[in-house]
């Protein structure tokens, strides 16, 4: 028998089966999905790999077929049929090898680390100076150094060293492999099954006043009796010294017992039961249950205004589900909605949930992957990761805030969370639940044109209302002499909650790096007129710069559509707000929630548990603390420079804007108390703005959609973004103009249109300078197909240094 195995390598040109005999003894155990250990290449080095098939047959001639050396995993396949399907799916869809995607479905800190060790044999011979050198560091070292020490000490010249000294025979080569991982062991013990030798023990102790202590630990524990070594130290009141002892003279057997690691205490919740459901939530229920009867499912938008309960919906399909034998997957977009959704789940579904996420360490984020396969858990929580969870029937998969962009994946392989979970839910014949406040254009229009089932909540549970939104226009702040962060009326309504004791959420309406130019007085932002996005204000050069066409402009000193002298980048950060907080407001409790105040595994969970229980006022966020997040005493929310989302120099930048606000603003008013929300923008009438004031997401996609259509954007085509990257700035260049020329002369014959090329928003990261080009389409495959041609050609013409990350937007 033979075994086709992926090896796992992201080299394009290993990316292919190769075929390894099985061995007689490991016929049984050998199964596709199967984790193991093979000979690879000239030096024949231990690599691992993943069996994808298994033949009776092989094309490699038997005289140079090898074996299998080893089974990873004590046999048991690591993927699933449905998660290798999904994997290969994966492959053809985001332009990467298979190995790629394998790691991408695969738990985090499950594959080995093999290092190449130099060491000395032991035999003696005459050496050249820079041989003898070597054998010299070998000794000092003990005898054996990795090969990457070496190279650091003899560069370019360790291979041809070392294969002198191997010829000779001083020095051989090893391989060592190591788990990035180890599974977590308890101690346990119990007494001998020796009477004799136990009656002895016993005896001794109780004459000897010295063995008081092993006295103890003998009657603490009884015959067939297995207890850790914690409980028996606590129960017998000792150190370790007297159970150490009495291991040694064969009193005591100690057993060693492999524990998951638990990433929460159950004790800490109080359970909970379903809420009986509103009229809105009752019907959307009954169409949920009766689509995941359905042998072919479409995927579920359900659409929700915010505080509407589509969180107690979620909850009460996964239960319809688990008592059918199903098992769910939740996804959310930020760790920091990780710990209250977490505490209502295990509320109620107790030790049948749990959670992971990349704060977690690899341990235990490998034991929630092996809770999953070995059926000790029915739900888990999680980013985008979580999907691949290797459940054996899986049901329904939640897509919770399914509008955010942390669901598509920066790193390769490049996917949209949305479109892997469609497909999963395909093979698996699971119900994928997508639930927004705030759906994407995208997939609203999917929606409404019948592709997805359309759900819809418009009213808040518990009787609550929406918030009454307030917009303060920080042109006429200006004109009236005030400088500051803060409007007058939001200064006003923060002093109010203060002496109500009420709590305030300030929001940062910012993302990342953008920093656009903007004029104060009439609010308008520069864009581009071929493009219709905002420029990008780039320090360095002192120009603008669209990122989609790459057109650059001077900054104007006076604005184009006022004559004002009040033009001027903007970019600000929660720090700055921070600081203007305590001076504004110096009796406040003030908490910021960020990624520099949100290091460590609980980093999100201490500061929102903190705010939960009242210990501060006012807490300051970007995004993060914009969405899905209920305390009940926040009655103000303050949206500070709304309109910076505006100016993402994207086609997208609208909807950011609308989407951020509405989520900020709906943190307000959630209990009984009345909720306020102060938007503060330069843009007033701008219709993300509008809309998002009026709570009114029909409204904006009307507006949006037809802005969409009229530029030929997504929805009504396709987007590739090809990203060329190098440490040479003038070979990144000319890469990315040869690329464009091609895309250019091919471009009318696909019917595609392309922008570019232009530095990308980040035009140099980690070492690298980077361009960009798009190219877009009404037809996906042949938009693809054109991509990748071209791709193909420009690739034999420039620099094999050049790197092109390819990704598929829309």
């Amino acid at each position: 028998m033979y075994a086709q195995v992926i090896i796992d390598a992201n080299h394009a040109e290993v990316d292919r089966v190769f075929d390894y005999r099985v061995p007689a003894q490991w016929e049984e155990e050998v199964c596709v999905g199967l984790r193991v250990m093979v000979p690879f290449g000239q030096r024949n080095t231990k690599r691992e790999g993943y069996v994808i098939a298994l033949t009776e047959t092989t094309e490699v001639h038997e005289g140079k077929i090898k074996g299998i050396v080893e089974i990873l995993d004590e046999g048991r396949p690591i993927l699933t049929p449905s998660i290798l399907e999904l994997a290969k799916w994966m492959k053809k869809e985001y332009f990467c090898t298979l190995n790629q995607c394998l790691q991408a479905v695969m738990p985090a800190g499950i594959r080995t680390k093999s290092v190449w060790y130099a060491e000395l044999t032991g035999q003696t011979a005459e050496l050249s100076e820079k041989e003898q050198q070597m054998a010299d560091v070998l000794e000092e070292q003990g005898g054996a150094v990795p090969l990457r020490e070496l190279e650091q000490i003899f560069g370019n010249r360790t291979e041809y060293i070392l294969r002198c000294l191997q010829e000779k025979k001083v020095v051989r080569l090893h391989q060592k492999t190591t788990r990035s991982t180890y599974k977590k062991e308890k101690r346990y013990v119990s007494l001998t099954e020796n009477e004799e030798l136990l009656i002895a023990a016993k005896e001794k102790a109780e004459k000897d006043k010295r063995l008081a202590g092993q006295l103890r630990v003998l009657s603490a524990i009884s015959q067939g009796e297995s207890l850790s070594v914690e409980e028996l130290k606590e129960k017998a009141a000792v150190t370790d010294s007297p159970i150490h002892t009495l291991l040694q003279k064969g009193v005591l057997v100690e057993q060693r017992r492999q524990e998951k690691r638990d990433v929460f205490q159950l004790e800490d919740y109080t359970p909970t039961q379903p809420f009986y459901p509103t009229p809105e939530q009752a019907q959307a229920l009954t169409l949920l249950r009766e689509e995941e009867q359905k042998a072919q499912k479409r995927p579920v938008l359900l659409h929700g205004v915010t505080g509407s309960g589509k969180t107690e919906i979620y909850m009460q399909l996964i239960e319809h589900v688990i008592m059918a034998g199903k098992q769910a997957i939740v996804l959310v977009p930020e760790i920091s909605l990780t710990p209250q959704i977490m505490e209502r789940f295990i509320s109620r579904f107790g030790k049948r949930v749990s959670v992971t996420h990349s704060r977690l360490s690899l341990g235990e984020r490998l034991d929630q992957w092996r809770k999953a396969r070995d059926g000790e858990i029915s739900i888990i929580i999680g980013p985008r990761s979580a999907l691949f969870m290797p459940f054996s029937n899986l049901g329904v998969i939640v897509m919770d805030e399914c509008h955010e962009s942390s669901y598509i994946s920066d790193v390769t392989p490049k996917y949209h969370t949305r479109e892997v979970a469609r497909k999963l839910s395909e093979l698996t014949g699971a119900l994928l639940v997508m639930g927004s406040a705030t759906p994407d254009i995208d997939s609203y229009h999917r929606a409404v044109t019948g592709e997805f089932l359309l759900l819809q909540l418009k009213e808040r549970t518990k009787g609550s209302h929406l918030p009454e939104v307030f917009v303060t226009d920080m042109r006429k702040e200006l004109e009236d002499g005030n400088r500051s962060a803060f409007g007058l009326p939001l200064q006003q309504a923060i002093r109010e909650n203060l002496e109500k004791r009420q709590q305030t959420m300030l929001f940062l309406n910012r993302r990342g790096y953008s920093t656009f130019v903007s004029c104060r007085k009439c609010g308008e932002a520069l864009t581009c007129p071929s493009c219709n996005v905002s420029y990008t204000y780039h320090a360095s050069d002192k120009a603008l710069v669209c990122h989609y066409c790459g057109k650059e402009v001077p900054v104007p000193k006076t604005c184009p559509s006022c004559g004002s002298h009040y033009i001027r980048y903007f970019g600000t950060g929660t720090q700055k707000i921070e600081e203007e907080t305590r001076r504004l407001f110096p009796e406040a409790s003030v908490l910021r929630m960020d990624a520099d105040t949100t290091t460590g595994k609980n980093g999100h969970a201490r500061i929102l548990e903190l705010f939960g229980k009242g210990k501060a006022d006012i807490l300051i966020g970007t995004q993060m603390i914009a969405k899905g997040h209920d305390f009940p005493n926040v009655t103000l929310v303050g949206i500070l420079a709304a309109d910076l989302s505006l100016n993402l120099g994207t086609y997208q930048a609208a909807e950011t804007c609308f989407q951020l606000i509405t989520q900020a603003a709906g943190r307000a008013g959630r209990g009984e108390l009345a909720g306020r929300v102060f938007i503060q923008t330069y843009q007033p009438e701008n219709h993300a703005i509008r809309m998002a004031a009026a709570q009114d997401y029909e409204g904006f996609y009307q507006e949006e959609i037809l802005l969409r259509q009229a530029m030929e954007y997504p929805p009504f085509s396709h987007i590739f973004s090809v990203l060329i990257t190098g440490e040479m700035e003038q070979e990144v260049i000319l890469a990315a103009q040869r690329l464009g020329a091609y895309m250019n002369h091919y471009a009318e014959r696909a019917g595609c249109t392309v922008v570019g090329p232009a530095p990308a928003p980040l035009p140099k990261f980690r070492g690298e300078f980077r361009w960009q080009i798009f190219a877009k389409g009404t037809d996906a495959d042949r938009l693809k197909a054109f991509v990748l041609y071209t791709v193909e050609q420009t690739k034999k013409d420039v620099s094999r240094e050049i790197r092109f990350h390819l990704a598929f937007l829309a």
